[in-house]
């Protein structure tokens, strides 16, 4: 599997797919055979054994795809290579996440687990498909979720249904982790009182008092976790929650460098289980994309009618490719509904009925090349039940 920043190989159940990752993928140009794999996968259960099974069949119908084009064995089998190695690690499959993407040209691949259902098909053309994967980086698909308290900081991943953990790497998971051992202060006076019974000790003390001790190291520590979180999730923008109790999150509002913070549950996170965690985190979370995207409908209905906004795929597509297209509204369902009747195998621009899918596509690639918001929503959501619109920057 690809390593990202926080993962911890075949045990993460999630790498996160940034935006910068995706739209590399779009802008892949370098010529060749490129060949796109989406499956649904499974976390647990009887799945993980059924998931190898289904890959395999998707890996034939992708080689017989390719020998129709009169690719040669020897290719095929090079290009392919990776994908067929993933099937082989059994390890490998008892770490899914909702759905797993991998990208093959030749000499080269990436492998995503990603926490949103995904179509089962493959696509085969001279550039990748990325649709599909649009809900994880429009904010519909994660959130990271931080808990912090003086016994344990904890960073992990969130999807609609659970919360599961990242590796923290080097950084202090505990107060203790970083604490100095307790020195008398130089202005605490001691002296033995003549009078006191058996000459007992009187302590003077002069300056901080415990609490401010306690309260700077509790900093100082939190610091240290920011400055590691920032190190982990420097390429991330997914909305964070923090669990904490008052004290704590008052003192990383300070400190933390994370920008993308969306809202804090005031609540002891060592009392809590990782489902009551979710259960906590997840109100605020959705809360959050729902203003988010309801705001940005809003402002396309606003704009209709004005030259400023479109629901024709055509003028979106030539808009995004000049770089014009400021917030692009995709419906995420084209190709599992277009695949739904139809083979799994798709050879890119021969296909009647995946040509409004790759209209949608190649929208979303112009449109994060040239640094536009991609939503995506429920065509019922769009004028005229569309599958796609966009808001012009002029």
């Amino acid at each position: 599997m690809s390593s990202v920043p926080g993962s911890n190989d075949a045990e993460d159940t999630m790498d996160h797919l940034t935006k910068t990752q995706l739209e590399e993928l779009g802008a892949q140009d370098t010529g060749g055979i490129h060949v796109s794999l989406f499956m649904p996968t499974h976390r647990s259960g009887s799945g993980t054994e059924a998931d190898p099974l289904a890959w395999k069949n998707l890996l034939v119908g992708v080689a017989t795809a390719l020998t129709d084009k009169g690719l040669r064995k020897a290719e095929i089998d090079e290009l392919l290579a990776p994908a067929w190695a993933l099937h082989e690690d059994g390890r490998a499959w008892q770490y899914m996440s909702e759905g797993l993407a991998v990208f093959l040209r030749p000499g080269w691949h990436r492998e995503f687990r990603v926490p949103v259902g995904l179509p089962e098909l493959a696509a085969v053309g001279d550039h990748f498909v990325i649709s599909p994967l649009l809900p994880v980086i429009s904010g519909d698909g994660g959130f990271l979720l931080l808990t912090i308290s003086q016994r344990q900081i904890r960073l992990l991943d969130g999807t609609r249904d659970r919360v599961t953990n990242m590796d923290l790497g080097e950084i202090p998971v505990s107060l203790r982790d970083v604490s100095a051992p307790r020195e008398p202060r130089a202005e605490t006076m001691t002296r033995s009182l003549s009078g006191g019974p058996s000459g007992a000790a009187v302590f003077f003390g002069h300056g901080g008092t415990d609490d401010d001790f306690k309260t700077d190291e509790v900093r100082r520590f939190l610091q240290l976790v920011g400055k590691g979180l920032h190190d982990i999730l420097a390429e991330l923008d997914l909305p964070m929650v923090v669990v904490g109790l008052d004290k704590m999150l008052g003192i990383y509002r300070e400190v933390r460098t994370y920008p993308h913070v969306v809202g804090d549950v005031r609540q002891n996170p060592d009392q809590l289980s990782d489902e009551k965690l979710h259960a906590a985190a997840w109100p605020v979370i959705a809360e959050h994309l729902s203003t988010v995207k309801r705001r940005a409908i809003e402002g396309l209905a606003q704009l209709q009618g004005t030259g400023r906004a479109s629901t024709d795929a055509e003028e979106i597509g030539a808009a995004a490719a000049t770089g014009r297209v400021e917030t692009l509204f995709v419906d995420p369902h084209c190709w599992g509904r277009a695949a739904a009747d139809s083979p799994a195998i798709i050879e890119l621009g021969q296909a009647a009925e995946y040509l409004s899918c790759e209209q949608l596509d190649l929208a979303a690639v112009g449109t994060l090349a040239g640094g536009g918001q991609v939503h995506t929503v429920e065509d019922a959501d769009l004028p005229g039940g569309s599958q796609i619109a966009a808001v012009f920057r002029y």
